[in-house]
């Protein structure tokens, strides 16, 4: 008799080959998900060190941004690229001159007041600026500078195909990527004449060049000239808009506090044609005047200049006594006496200055260079009680009695040190009833200003005393599109829409950036009502 094999020697339990396949599957997902987070890992790497890089070139354009719109001495400069890597830009080691000894170079991130930037690989950012715009240049700086340097302004081409991809750059700052077989770096690298072959590739390694190339390096095949690093570029939609509100919102201030001062009126404005910018009777569009008070005069102009600078001078010797602004103040009463003395020898009679004046004048400066030279002889107070009386007795020969013949101490108007490479291009409207002789008082909607658009920000619409306009950066016209071409005695060339008054209105339009209305009229209108709504 054949014995059998029990059941379960035959056929195993059910719950065994349920376990074998779960262990299976387990491994399989287990496989699965090493292979996916291996890829994830890997494609997650470059992800992070681009973001790092991303960040740190946002953070380098912001600043430079910020500082070309903070600059004093010419808004929208740009700082000298740092030559010998310490992050500072200081003349003894990053000028030539007074030029820059490179226009690339590292990024003077001291210098903008930044953290110590670095990108993925672990070095200093790379900076360019184009030539009109590096700090300490001769070159006109405004709206219009790309127009008028064209061959100076930087261009950015295809790495692959050479072909443009933007012009009329104003600056670039590169991350100079990981290290290329041909490239010796070192923490130590402080010439960037010598280093700029080991950081940049190509067109960008070209010192002083013009024109730069994006990177190339994820070409399959490989080119033969590699270029991994990589750009990020300041043009003049970037930088300049907040540039030209600094400029409107300093002119504004000029205008309303003198206003102010003077009973609530504004001063009459330039003709348009009047490339000396003097004020004029009844013009109320055209450009801003060099002075409230009209005179073709030229020592009248000297005179009201040598008052304007006594009035800052003594103010900079009161908030601080040093050598420098007693020295300052000694050459203001220098200055002053020697413009009274030449109007009262030739007596103008726009405005007929009388020698009360001249005398309170010449008495002013005397006292002012006493005041310079030897403080305890004689007061502040003594100075100032003597412009005060000057100021007065002049008021007295004008048509307008209420009216300031100066303008408010700090104005930009025709003091400012970048103050001739603007006034072209600002505009400037004032309401009947605000001009000189005026009862200080407009009817809405009809002899009162109106600003409409997207970019007036301002309450109160129809009922704005003066306005301040900024000629943007001419926009293209005709077929194909070519740039407006500037003629200074046509207002349409420099403003667009409603703007241009050839004929007397009182309406204005502004827009945003972000309005497609920008497009086709980008000027910067600002309103003036003493500050009211029109901050």
């Amino acid at each position: 008799m054949i014995a059998r094999r029990p059941p379960s020697a035959l056929h195993p339990p059910r719950h065994q080959h349920g376990a074998a396949l779960m262990v299976m599957l387990v491994i399989l997902i287990l496989g699965a998900v090493t292979i996916f987070v291996s890829a994830l890992s890997s494609s997650a790497i470059p992800i992070a060190r681009d973001k790092v890089t991303a960040d740190a070139l946002a953070k380098a354009k912001e600043a430079l941004i910020g500082y070309a719109v903070s600059d004093s001495n010419r808004p929208g400069e740009l700082p000298c690229p740092d030559f010998n890597n310490d992050g500072v830009v200081d003349i003894t080691n990053d000028y030539s001159g007074s030029n820059c000894k490179n226009l690339i170079g590292w990024l003077p991130w001291k210098t903008l007041g930044l953290p110590e930037l670095r990108d993925a690989n672990g070095d200093h950012l790379w900076y360019a600026v184009a030539n009109p715009f590096h700090a300490n240049s001769s070159a006109t700086l405004n709206s219009d500078t790309q127009t008028l340097y064209p061959t100076q302004m930087l261009t950015v081409i295809d790495g692959t195909t050479s072909a443009t991809l933007e012009s009329g750059v104003i600056a670039i700052v590169f991350s100079a990527g990981s290290v290329l077989s041909s490239e010796t770096r070192s923490p130590n690298d402080n010439n960037a004449t010598n280093a700029v072959q080991n950081y940049l590739e190509g067109k960008n390694a070209i010192l002083n060049t013009v024109v730069f190339q994006t990177a190339n390096d994820k070409l399959v095949p490989a080119p033969t000239l590699t270029v991994n690093d990589r750009l990020l570029t300041i043009n003049y939609n970037a930088l300049f808009p907040p540039v030209e509100r600094r400029i409107a919102r300093e002119t504004k201030s000029c205008l309303d506090n003198y206003a102010a001062s003077s009973s609530g009126k504004y001063p009459w404005v330039a003709p348009i044609t009047d490339t000396a910018y003097q004020g004029a009777a009844s013009t109320y569009f055209g450009r801003v005047p060099a002075w409230p008070v009209p005179s073709p005069d030229a020592n009248v102009i000297n005179f009201l200049s040598a008052l304007t600078s006594l009035q800052s001078a003594l103010t900079n010797y009161i908030a601080s006594n040093s050598s420098t602004t007693r020295t300052a103040l000694n050459n203001a009463g220098v200055a002053l006496v020697y413009a009274a003395q030449t109007v009262a020898g030739n007596q103008p009679t726009s405005p007929a200055v009388s020698s009360a004046t001249t005398t309170a004048a010449q008495n002013t400066g005397n006292q002012a260079q006493t005041l310079a030279q030897n403080p305890p002889a004689t007061t502040v107070l003594n100075v100032q009680n003597l412009f005060a009386s000057t100021i007065s007795d002049l008021q007295q020969s004008l048509s307008d009695t209420s009216m300031q013949p100066i303008w408010p101490n700090g104005c930009i108007i025709s003091f400012a040190p970048y103050w001739a490479d603007w006034q072209s291009l600002l505009f400037y409207q004032v309401a009947s009833g605000y001009q000189p002789g005026g009862s200080a008082s407009c009817t809405v909607n009809t002899t009162c200003l109106t600003i409409n658009g997207s970019g007036n920000t301002a309450a109160g619409n129809g009922s704005y005393r003066a306005a301040v306009l900024v000629a943007r950066h001419p926009i293209p016209v005709g077929s194909p599109p070519a740039l407006q071409v500037r003629n200074f005695s046509d207002p349409t060339t420099y403003l667009e829409g409603v703007n241009p008054h050839t004929i007397l209105s009182t309406s204005f339009e502004t827009y945003q950036q972000s309005d497609p209305q920008f497009q086709s009229v980008n000027d910067q209108v600002s309103c003036l009502d003493g500050n009211n709504n029109c901050k």
